[in-house]
C-alpha cells in the first residue's frame, strides 16, 4: 500500500478530505489548521510542555505551517505537525531553563476557583501533579511522547508511529521502557514515604 493511500486511510484523516480539484495533497493552512489543532495541542502536552504554555506554542507551530506551507509536499501532515511541535517544545523547554537558571525565586501564585476543591485539595493535586511531571519529565522525549499519547491521550499504537514516523514495534518499546522506569521510580519513591 502506498504512503499516500495508507494516510488517507489512517483514521487521523478521515475528516480531512483530500482538497477538491486539485491533483495533489496540498492543503490550505486553513484546512490543516481546522483539522489538527486539538491534535497538535496534545502533543505538546504530551512532549512535556506546561499546559500554561500550550497556546504559546500552538501559535509558534502554527507560524511554521503559515510560513513553510508552500514548501511542504502534502505528504504525512500529522509527522510534519509533529515534528514542527517537537521542536517547538525543545526549544522552548530550553528557554525557560535558561531562565529559570538566571532568575532567582519562583512564581508560587495559585489561581483558586469559586467552586470546587478546596485549598488543601487543590494542594494536593498540585503536590500529585508536580509529582506525575517530574516523573515524565525525566524520560527521554520521545519515550514520554508515546506513553502519554497512549496511556493518556488515548491514541492508538498505529497513530502514533505514524505521527512520530517510526515503526509500530518501535512504539511499544518507547511504552514498555517509559513504563518500566517509571515503575522504578514509583517504587523508590514509595520507599522514602513520598507517595501516598
Amino acid at each position: 500500500m502506498s504512503s499516500e493511500r495508507r494516510a488517507q486511510s489512517h483514521p487521523m484523516w478521515q475528516s480531512l478530505p483530500a482538497p477538491e480539484g486539485r491533483t495533489s495533497q496540498r492543503h490550505t493552512f486553513d484546512e490543516i489548521y481546522e483539522h489538527w489543532y486539538a491534535h497538535v495541542a496534545r502533543w505538546i502536552v504530551a512532549l512535556g510542555a506546561n499546559r500554561a504554555d500550550v497556546d504559546d506554542l500552538l501559535q509558534e507551530v502554527f507560524m511554521v505551517v503559515h510560513r513553510r506551507l508552500a514548501d511542504f509536499n502534502g505528504e504525512n501532515v500529522a509527522g510534519w505537525l509533529y515534528q514542527i511541535a517537537r521542536r517547538k517544545v525543545s526549544e522552548h523547554r530550553r528557554r525557560v531553563w535558561i531562565k529559570h537558571m538566571f532568575r532567582a525565586g519562583s512564581d508560587l501564585s495559585v489561581e483558586l476557583p469559586e467552586s470546587g476543591p478546596n485549598a488543601s485539595e487543590l494542594l494536593d493535586l498540585k503536590e500529585k501533579r508536580l509529582l506525575l511531571d517530574g516523573l515524565l519529565g525525566r524520560l527521554k522525549s520521545e519515550q514520554r511522547a508515546a506513553f502519554v499519547m497512549f496511556e493518556i491521550l488515548g491514541y492508538s499504537g498505529a497513530e502514533i508511529a505514524e505521527v512520530q514516523g517510526v515503526c509500530l514495534n518501535t512504539v511499544w518499546a518507547r511504552i514498555h521502557t517509559a513504563r518500566k522506569q517509571l515503575k522504578q521510580r514509583i517504587a523508590r519513591l514509595g520507599g522514602r514515604g513520598r507517595m501516598a
